[in-house]
Order: C-alpha cells, then structure tokens, then sequence
C-alpha cells in the first residue's frame, strides 16, 4: 500500500521531463508549423492562412480549458475517484497563456491589418454586411469583440491560475522537504476549492461560450445558433477524455502511471462514451431544429459543407466521433485495452479535429481550390508541439501526481481495502 511517506519518498520521481528525442521531435513540429504559416502567406492564401491558424488554436484551446474544468468538476464535490490521473488533465492548461498570447496576436495583426487578417471575418472586412440585424451591428464592432475575447482569454488563465495554484502549492511544499506545511496546507486548498470551485466553474462557461461565438461562430455572421457554447463544450469534453485516456497510457508504465488501476481507465472510458453520446445528442438536436425550421440564414450554414470536399469529412466525423466509439466502447474491455482505446481515442481527436476545421475553413477558402490540406496539417503540428512542450514545462517543475492531496491519500486507502 503507498502510504505519506512513500509519495514523500518517491516525490522526485513524479516530475515529467522530456527526452532528447521527445525535445526533437516537439523542435520539429514547431518548425513544421512556422514553415506552414510562411508557406501559407507567401502562396497568397491569407486567409486560409489564418482560418487554420484559428481552428487549430481553439481545438488545443479547448483542451486546455477542458483540463482545468474537469479538476473544479471532481473539486466542488470532493471526488476521490479521479485523483491519480487529475494533474495530468490539469497539466493541459499550461498552454492557456500560450493560447491567450497566440490570440492576442492575432488580434493585434486584425487591428493593424497585417497578413491581410481584417480579411478572415466578412462582417470586419464588409460592416454593411450585418447593417440590417440591429444587434449584431451592435455586437460585432471589431474593437468591442477584440476588448472582450481578450477579457475573457485572460479572465480564463487568471481563474486557472488561481485553480492550479492552490492544487500544487502543498506538493511544492512537499517536494521541498516541509510535509507538515504540505499537510496543512493540502486541507486549507481542499475546502477552499470545494467552496469556489462551483462559482468558477460558471464563470469559464459564461467566458467559453463568450469565444466560442466571437471566435468560430461570427465567422459566418448571417447565421443563428442558440445552441453553439453547448455544443462547443461537447466537443471539448469528448476531445478531453480521448487526450486524457492517451496520456494514460502513455505513462502507466512510469511512477507516474503506477496509482492508475484498471478501474482508472474504466472510468475515463466510460466518460468518453458518455460524451461521445452527448456530442451526437447535441449535433442532431442542432440540425434539426435549422432543418424543419427552414429559414434560408441558418440552412445555408449546412449546405456549403454539403459540397465539395467538406461532405467527405462530414461522412468521416459521423463514422470516426459517433459509430466507431458509440460500438466500440459498449465492451468494457475496450476501455482498458490498449489495443482497442488508443486507437479509439485517436479517432475521436481525429475527427474533432476535422470538425473545428468544418467550422472555419469553409468560410476561409472555396472547397472546390481546397485539395492537399498542408497548411492546416502543419499548423496543427506547430500548435501540437507547442502543447505538448506546455505540458513538459509543467511537469518540470510541478509532480504530475498531486502527492500533498488528502483526497489522493483517501482514495489510495480504498483501494487497498477492496
């Protein structure tokens, strides 16, 4: 049985540093991005540019936020069960500043006009396109939308910094040899999330679905969504438990991994197929409502990616994020099985990937000149690597065990009992 001691014993061993391979891999991925970007400028697709640029950022966004929402989610009712794998989604949310800088950035070359980005959002680029909707003329005017996305992009870190602080400051205690303090200090931040975790919670979904319309959805202005900040907290949450079931895996075999038991990776297959049957509920309850609705500003949405190349991708997400999981998680052993959830997992991220790029690129670029995908793939290795260094950085300094965590103690002594 691991004991208080043995996690103080072993503390050094929870950090997560990365190989010389793993760096040169994550060096080369950069690299890609960086030349896709360049590539993409100087072949004079601006604005397919920018558009995979947006797509590919929110989607690792998105897995950022999703980490930390999980944590206050198992914190506000002081769940044991998730506390051996819970730094590691938490560890994705070292690339919220990351995110916030990279969009900052981006609005910033909107304000000047560098790289032609005022051109990715028609209502910036034509106003008079909105002129007739009263309140999306008085919604999307260019500074109001950069002043509050920029708001709600760093309210985001704030509140995570806040989360994240008060979940590692007992293992820093800890690893600093001070187990009294870490003690103290580990019930301190356990009541105090449990009080706050609730009001933040509220405070990330309000922010979230903020961008989630700003960012993706005024891409295209004349269409109506009511349902679009829940809908983009299905794909987070589907996309989460796939990232989170991968990086597992991939350290179960290290001290790290050594906490997590079969009903472990249970648990978070279940949570994926859960969500994957979320995902599929609120994508129908969206199309059919637009469909027997029958109104030409909300059908047109769907019927430009019924051409072209975006209906064979819409063919891939209805098979890769709905009927492969839906079936092939109904047996339990699928979830534990490393031959059958890795590849299930990186189907689901797959195909989540392709739907924040069925979101964008439409709007961007004319399916019928869109063929190879290199700028969209290397951008994704670019902000892929980006990510996962975020990851890396975190784990340098903070254990990706959260050893000082009474519930993590709590929670291994069951274990034991059963």
């Amino acid at each position: 049985m691991m004991n208080t001691q043995s996690l103080f014993e072993q503390r050094r061993q929870f950090l997560f540093a990365p190989s010389a391979t793993v760096r040169g891999g994550l060096l080369f991925c950069m690299i890609a991005g960086i030349f896709a970007f360049v590539g993409g400028m100087y072949a004079g697709e601006a604005t397919r540019t920018w558009g995979a640029l947006i797509f590919n950022l929110f989607f690792f966004f998105s897995l950022a936020l999703g980490g930390v929402v999980f944590s206050g989610m198992q914190d506000v009712i002081s769940a044991k069960w998730g506390r051996p794998m819970m730094r590691l989604h938490e560890s994705f949310a070292s690339f919220l500043p990351v995110a916030a800088v990279a969009f900052l950035v981006f609005f910033i070359c909107i304000g000047l006009n560098l790289g032609h980005a005022k051109d990715v959002y028609p209502w910036i680029r034509d106003p008079e396109l909105v002129a007739e909707f009263w309140g999306k003329r008085t919604w999307l005017q260019p500074g109001l939308m950069m002043g509050r996305d920029i708001f709600a992009l760093f309210s985001i870190y704030g509140l995570s910094l806040w989360q994240l602080g008060n979940k590692t400051k007992p293992d820093l205690l800890l690893m600093s040899g001070d187990q009294a303090g870490a003690s103290k200090q580990g019930q301190l931040s356990q009541a105090r999330l449990r009080y706050w975790s609730a009001p933040v919670l509220i405070a990330y979904a309000l922010l979230f679905t903020l961008l989630a319309f700003d960012i993706t959805a005024s891409l295209a202005p004349l269409w109506y969504s009511t349902l679009w900040g829940g809908w983009s907290f299905a794909v987070m949450m589907q996309s989460l438990m796939a990232a989170l079931l991968l990086f597992m895996y991939a350290v179960k075999g290290t001290p790290i991994g050594q906490f997590m038991r079969r009903q472990q990776f249970h648990d978070i297959g279940k949570f994926m197929h859960g969500f994957t049957v979320f995902f599929a509920y609120l994508t129908y309850a969206h199309i059919i409502t637009i469909w027997y609705g029958n109104m030409p500003e909300e059908t047109s949405f769907f019927i430009a990616r019924l051409q072209g190349p975006w209906l064979l991708l819409l063919y891939a997400v209805f098979f890769l994020a709905f009927i492969l999981p839906l079936f092939a998680l109904l047996p339990k052993i699928s979830k534990w099985t490393s031959g059958l959830a890795i590849p299930i997992c990186a189907s689901i991220l797959l195909a989540q990937w392709i739907v924040n790029l069925l979101i964008v690129m439409p709007q961007v670029t004319d399916g019928s000149t869109w063929t190879v995908p290199w700028i969209e793939v290397g951008i994704f290795l670019g902000i892929l690597g980006l990510f996962i260094g975020s990851i890396f950085r975190f784990g340098r300094k903070f254990p990706m065990v959260s050893i000082a965590d009474p519930l993590l103690h709590e929670a291994l002594a069951d274990a034991a009992h059963h």
